[in-house]
């Protein structure tokens, strides 16, 4: 397995996840209550289990509202693994310009980033970037970097703009210097920022088709991201189709809005896998929650092989403490190394079952949900061509049997499309996927296939 690049954690997908009020009213909260820590907690623990470790794009950590409240020191207790690095490391890598992270937030805040992830109502965030990049001046920030250290230039440079109140400021900082120090230690890897690879992301899987969008504005917009009119520097800008869907997304008719969101999907799709391509890690896709009927599972086929794992398999996972998850991956070990290096389906079992063995059933927030995930990893093939499999989550059939509303079908790979072999229902006491009545957690594999063929596109959601 490779680490995997989950879309989850998109700076603006915490801010929204997080929020403390009303989009755009009250920025997000600095504390977190304990079920929506164990639940974030849970979401990164489950990643590790899929994949061994973590890639963040360095808006997603410095610029997180997730890791502004889950700070390095009480992660390494709660998220590392006695396999990976003797348990003293997080299993984490994150990526930076130069492979410099201290470098990489001076640069941030000396070229007015809009940051998501403070504590901000959305007007007094838009103004810190006003006054950010009316002060840009990247020469004098190196220097400041130089003379203060990277805290200490972060507060200069937030200060100067007299938008922050100190005590607001200093906690900011101090966020911040706690991953840039736990960087300096070694505790998580920086690697290399590499360019993003959005020629193989169209090739795996294109724009949506203009048919597929409602309205003329939508098609407009459209027009501009394939044109190239959203590029800069050659590769598309994600700031400036966000601001070209602003005035969609409050649209008064839905079928404008609705195209709104489908573009800022599928361009944040695109953008992350291209992003994925390029540092070689498997991407994971957010999907929604949905109801899966009896019915539908029956048209599963009878070779579908199923791993099954407990109920609400995440938030068992995120409420395990510190003790316990080291424990449970100790005991693990020898089935998540049987899964990381060789995808052995009886591995994942062992692991799911250990979880069932150790933990309860949490109290259930809604009914009849379905939290699917897909994870898509890409392997380098003969001759060059880049082919895309699911190495972990998928929704190619599930998107069939989940019906309208759900991403369609993933883009074909290296042997065609991707036929699913596991689907793991979380069902307790289910022997087959038919025993169950109830809700399940779903997450679908792919075969993988030996000869190189042409990459075709799926359905857009």
């Amino acid at each position: 397995m490779t680490a995997i690049l989950s879309t989850e954690w998109d700076s603006v997908r915490q801010r929204d996840r997080l929020g403390a009020g009303a989009h755009g009213t009250v920025g997000p909260r600095e504390r977190l209550p304990e079920t929506e820590r164990a639940e974030l907690l849970g979401r990164l623990r489950w990643e590790v289990v899929q994949g061994r470790s973590l890639f963040l794009t360095y808006p997603q950590l410095l610029d997180g509202a997730a890791f502004a409240a889950l700070r390095p020191a009480e992660l390494l207790d709660e998220l590392a693994v006695r396999a990976i690095g003797g348990g003293g490391v997080l299993p984490l890598r994150v990526n930076a310009r130069d492979a410099d992270l201290s470098g990489q937030l001076i640069a941030m805040l000396s070229t007015g980033f809009l940051f998501s992830s403070l504590p901000l109502p959305e007007q007094y965030g838009l103004r810190l970037q006003r006054e950010l990049a009316a002060r840009a001046d990247r020469a004098a920030a190196t220097e400041l970097l130089a003379a203060e250290g990277p805290a200490g230039a972060a507060d200069r440079l937030l200060a100067a703009t007299g938008v922050l109140a100190a005590p607001l400021r200093r906690r900011i900082v101090a966020r911040w210097r706690d991953w840039l120090e736990a960087a300096d230690r070694g505790l998580l890897d920086v690697s290399l920022l590499v360019p993003a690879d959005f020629t193989t992301a169209y090739a795996l899987r294109p724009p949506p088709a203009p048919q597929v969008l409602a309205s003329a504005a939508g098609r407009t917009v459209l027009t501009s991201w394939t044109s190239g009119v959203f590029d800069r520097a050659g590769l598309p800008n994600r700031s400036s189709l966000y601001d070209a869907l602003d005035p969609l997304a409050r649209s008064d008719a839905p079928e404008v809005r609705a195209d709104a969101r489908l573009l800022r999907d599928a361009f944040d799709e695109t953008y992350y896998r291209a992003i994925a391509v390029s540092e070689g890690c498997a991407l994971g896709i957010s999907a929604p929650r949905r109801g899966l009927r009896r019915r539908e599972v029956a048209a599963l086929p009878a070779s579908t092989p199923v791993v099954r794992f407990p109920t609400r398999f995440e938030l068992r996972l995120g409420l395990l403490t510190a003790a316990q998850w080291q424990r449970y991956t100790d005991d693990a070990a020898d089935a998540l190394a049987g899964w990381w290096q060789s995808r052995d389906l009886a591995a994942l079992q062992e692991v799911g079952d250990l979880l069932a063995g150790r933990t309860k059933e949490p109290p259930a927030d809604t009914a009849d949900e379905l939290q699917v995930t897909r994870l898509q990893q890409f392997v380098q093939q003969a001759r060059g061509v880049t082919a895309q499999m699911v190495a972990g989550g998928g929704m190619s059939l599930a998107a069939g049997l989940l019906g309208a509303g759900a991403p369609g079908a993933f883009a074909g790979g290296a042997g065609g499309a991707l036929a699913p072999v596991v689907v793991a229902a979380v069902a307790a006491g289910a022997q087959r996927l038919t025993d169950f009545r109830g809700r399940y957690d779903v997450i679908e594999l792919a075969r993988e296939s030996a000869a190189p063929q042409p990459v075709s596109a799926g359905q857009g959601r």
